[in-house]
């Protein structure tokens, strides 16, 4: 749940509506649209969560995807094509042996890199390129862009990127890879023992890919996670 980004939407919905109210008829017919495209994202950011951008774990779209989401995934393909092209960031970095973090990637990208045999997609928003979706092991756990999972996903999340880990390259990726991959990443950092504190992890992960940056609601689940280990291991 991230209120903001619910305001933000009720207000875009708003705003297509009310622009278009007045103008030709074809011109109302996409402000009405974008107006339930982006309603329908705002109550998603509201609580009821990445299920209502209909992507599956194939990572696929369902079928009336496009028809409800048309304007919102425009308007995320266009925000993403201008964060790529104005960042000098490299699209990915290995964290540690056999785990990589990184962005969504193109489908040029992908086929440069010759796939990963483990895939873990984050993005609710986008896609991956059918090079990627075809890795022998992929899974699509969708997220609301800047939202946290539960501590149920995000656990669910390690102990998949573990299990593949142990047996080959792994590439976990979201939109950008700064946020909702980076916070999955981070916690699986604390998982292995390969740090030992949330503020060691998010520094590991800086220090590699400088874009990094955990918002509040992704900082608390960090911390939660940590404190969940710290708990749960044996005492002395």
């Amino acid at each position: 749940m991230s209120a903001g980004y619910g305001f933000v939407f009720l207000i875009l919905a708003a705003c297509a509506a009310l622009v278009t109210a007045a103008a030709p008829w074809p011109v109302q017919v996409a402000g009405a649209a974008a107006a339930v495209s982006f309603l329908v994202v705002a109550v998603a950011y509201f609580g009821a969560g990445p299920r209502l951008l209909c992507k599956r774990a194939s990572g696929r779209r369902g079928a009336w995807a496009w028809p409800v989401h048309g304007p919102y995934f425009v308007l995320v393909a266009l925000s993403y094509r201008l964060a790529v092209c104005g960042s000098r960031e490299g699209a990915f970095v290995q964290i540690v042996p056999n785990v990589f973090l990184g962005r969504r990637l193109t489908e040029r990208e992908a086929r440069r890199v010759g796939g990963w045999p483990a895939v873990l997609d984050l993005a609710g928003e986008l896609t991956d390129p059918p090079v990627l979706r075809a890795a022998p092991h992929y899974r699509s756990l969708p997220l609301l862009d800047a939202t946290a999972p539960t501590q149920a996903v995000l656990r669910e999340a390690v102990g998949w990127v573990k299990d593949r880990a142990a047996n080959g390259p792994v590439y976990v990726h979201c939109a950008l890879g700064h946020g909702r991959s980076a916070l999955v990443a981070a916690a699986y950092l604390l998982a292995t023992g390969t740090v030992t504190s949330a503020k060691e992890a998010v520094a590991h992960l800086r220090g590699l890919r400088p874009g990094v940056r955990l918002n509040r609601a992704q900082r608390a689940a960090l911390d939660r996670f940590a404190g969940g280990l710290a708990t749960s291991a044996p005492s002395a």
